[in-house]
């Protein structure tokens, strides 16, 4: 199946001719990867070959690709992936790819908000070259962090799926043997039934960009117009980047459209054990403050008129200003925004604070939960739990001592579900009284999880 999809590859890029397109700037950027994609050594993400299909269908006159075709081009990655994901070891590799891949996204972030920074700094300049080169740079930073969000989902949703073959086998091979899975292997073991769990569990929506799913994001089905929004951002320009993808294309989606999950009765019975609990309805809306709504009101008028005025780089300093505020406003900002149809914003401004430094992520998680945002908390919980081990101990043991038990065992059991045993385990080294909270996490998650963790506790 790899020699298949090589060989299909392969025959795109010659289509592209003398108009590379995107592809053709992303060789320059980027050789070895551009490389070793044509030769067969990697396996391109699918976000690559979705715009190199774009670019030959435009360099033929069409708007884009045919429905049929992309469709094709999908089961050969789909199967080139399962394939390689199928080898021994798939997992760990896979668990470490996606490692690289969320520093990755943080990097492309952190330069996306510069390149912003930097283009509104210019202000009139950016009439002149220096402004179209200010502006050409913005725009690749923004394709830069989509992509590489994109990516962040599709591995996860390689991850799971290796995990469930994995999961499958063991289960096969100790219904054949009548025994369990023995010691050799069991590392691996145990952080599949970590890792699987997130697939299944996290919901959907806007407010939910950056937690796991099942489907990639760049697969057809997650990229339907009615359930995907975009990250808006000005293409780049001229010749060397005829046929680059702008905001609209469609596969470099990376921001779920947003919807609100319906509410239904809690799962129950032993195979939901540890799941995620609904969270509660709050007995009473909190009082407004009179301050916070009229700040937020103003900012979300002011982002409205920069998205209408196309002015995306100083929008998305709007949301940086909003996130980096007072903790107690941020539930006022999310409200307007979606109560103003900027509601896609909100994922902007979620992955913002999940951004910011310990202890204002902590205090925007507990602002919040206090409103009755639980599925945004959520949100940021599971963006938090890819940071470091020892921003994981001060964020969960802040939100613990602020009496947020729920949001810092939801924390540990997402950092204890995605993460290595010894890694999970490196937060009591930050705050030994983590201990306890976090072998009771685990053992939400699964019991080899606990046990892996119990087990790297004692090293």
């Amino acid at each position: 199946m790899a020699a298949e999809f090589t060989y299909y590859f392969r025959s795109l890029l010659a289509a592209l001719g003398r108009q590379p397109g995107w592809y053709g700037v992303f060789a320059e950027r980027e050789p070895d990867a551009a490389a070793a994609y044509g030769s067969g050594r990697r396996l391109p993400p699918w976000d690559v070959v979705r715009t190199v299909l774009r670019d030959v269908a435009a360099n033929g006159g069409a708007g884009d690709a045919d429905p049929a075709e992309v469709g094709r081009a999908y089961a050969l990655h789909r199967a080139a992936a399962a394939a390689e994901d199928s080898a021994p070891g798939a997992s760990h590799a896979l668990r470490g790819r996606l490692d690289a891949a969320i520093r990755a996204r943080d990097g492309a972030a952190a330069r996306a908000r510069a390149a912003a920074r930097a283009y509104e700094e210019a202000g009139a300049e950016t009439a002149g070259p220096a402004g179209a080169r200010l502006a050409n740079g913005l725009a690749w930073a923004r394709d830069d962090l989509s992509r590489a969000a994109a990516r962040c989902e599709e591995l996860r949703g390689r991850l799971a799926g290796a995990v469930g073959a994995a999961r499958l086998g063991r289960e096969a091979a100790g219904a054949g043997t009548g025994g369990g899975t023995g010691a050799a292997g069991s590392d691996d073991a145990g952080a599949a039934e970590r890792s699987e769990a997130p697939t299944v569990r996290r919901p959907t929506g806007a407010r939910f960009a950056g937690s796991g799913a099942a489907v990639p994001s760049g697969s057809p089905v997650a990229l339907a117009p009615a359930t995907a929004a975009r990250v808006r951002s000005a293409a780049p320009r001229g010749a060397r980047f005829a046929g680059a993808p702008t905001a609209d294309a469609v596969g470099e989606a990376v921001l779920p459209a947003p919807s609100a999950p319906a509410a239904g009765p809690a799962p129950s019975g032993a195979r939901f054990a540890g799941a995620p609990k609904a969270p509660a309805t709050p007995s009473a809306a909190p009082a407004r403050d009179p301050r916070w709504t009229a700040e937020a009101q103003a900012g979300a008028a002011r982002l409205g008129a920069l998205r209408r005025a196309g002015e995306s780089g100083a929008a998305y300093l709007v949301l940086c200003a909003a996130a980096e505020g007072p903790a107690d406003r941020i539930p006022y900002v999310v409200r307007e925004l979606e109560r103003t149809g900027l509601g896609a914003d909100v994922a902007t401004l979620l992955w913002e604070i999940a951004a910011l430094p310990p202890e204002p992520l902590a205090e925007a998680v507990a602002a919040l939960a206090a409103d009755g945002r639980g599925p945004d908390c959520r949100t940021l919980l599971h963006q938090a739990a890819a940071r470091s081990p020892e921003d994981v101990a001060v964020v969960a043991d802040l939100l613990h001592h602020a009496g947020r038990t729920d949001e810092s065992g939801e924390l540990l059991e997402t950092f204890a579900r995605s993460r290595p045993a010894a890694t999970a385990a490196a937060v009591t080294r930050t705050r030994p009284s983590l201990a306890t909270p976090l072998l009771a996490a685990a053992a939400r998650v699964s019991a080899p999880c606990q046990r892996d963790i119990s087990a790297a506790l004692r090293l």
